[in-house]
């Protein structure tokens, strides 16, 4: 099997055992959460099987798993899919997303290490750099491990599994988010923020700013998708010929 991705930094591979369909579990939640896949994408056990390097059987695990917790869902035909989230599914998403990782970020500020502090900076420098070349895939990754390196030092487990939920039931999504999220941008402001509470040990600066960038995404998000609402209804709309 592939040597699957292990970062200091993402807490989705910080308490899990070392079983095969644990490894390819968090393989395929990494993946979802960064945009590996789509709305509406099939998800074939066999070409992820190929691509691990495993027997079907553990990729199948993983997958039902996922299933079950809501991030994948099951078609009338038995295929498994990745589900296409609404504008509504968004505001209640991130309306939850603000309470926890505010209060996550709050709880982690006094402990978030100069280590901590020096990755984090190394991190957004690498997330701007991948947007500057719309590398879109790498800034949704990049992102993922600014915010969640600040939230596993808050040491709350529990609040951490329910963010990650939240993260992979959108991930999908996200990376639609930033060709919009990026067009007309000089600023990178909200993550700058979080930088600087970290770097001063501001809980309270570190929270809002928090929210304040999460906000930001879910109106990009919003954004995107009424773009595509409208484009599908113009696709509807039936065309008249003339006489």
């Amino acid at each position: 099997m592939k040597t699957l991705e292990n970062n200091a930094t993402d807490a989705f591979n910080a308490v899990r055992n070392d079983s095969l369909s644990e490894q390819v579990f968090a393989q395929l939640t990494r993946t979802i959460l960064c945009g590996g896949f789509a709305p509406n994408d099939r998800i074939n056990l066999r070409n992820i099987a190929r691509d691990y390097e495993v027997s079907v059987t553990p990729v199948r695990e993983a997958v039902l798993r996922l299933v079950s917790d809501g991030i994948l869902q099951t078609t009338e035909r038995n295929a498994i899919i990745v589900p296409q989230r609404f504008e509504e599914d968004i505001q209640e998403i991130f309306r939850i997303r603000r309470t926890l990782e505010g209060e996550l970020a709050e709880a982690a500020c006094l402990k978030l290490t100069p280590t901590d502090v020096a990755a984090l900076n190394e991190t957004q420098a690498s997330f701007v750099a991948a947007l500057e070349k719309e590398n879109y895939r790498e800034a949704l990754r990049l992102n993922a491990d600014l915010h969640f390196r600040i939230y596993s030092a808050a040491q709350m487990p529990i609040y951490l599994k329910i963010v990650e939920s939240l993260w992979l039931r959108i991930g999908p999504t996200l990376r639609n988010m930033y060709p919009i999220l990026n067009q007309g941008r000089t600023d990178h402001s909200p993550h700058e923020l979080i930088l600087s509470s970290a770097t001063n040990g501001d809980a309270a600066g570190l929270r809002s700013a928090i929210i304040a960038d999460l906000t930001r995404s879910e109106q990009a998000l919003t954004e995107y998708l009424r773009r595509v609402n409208e484009a599908q209804a113009l696709i509807a709309m039936p065309h008249r010929g003339y006489r």
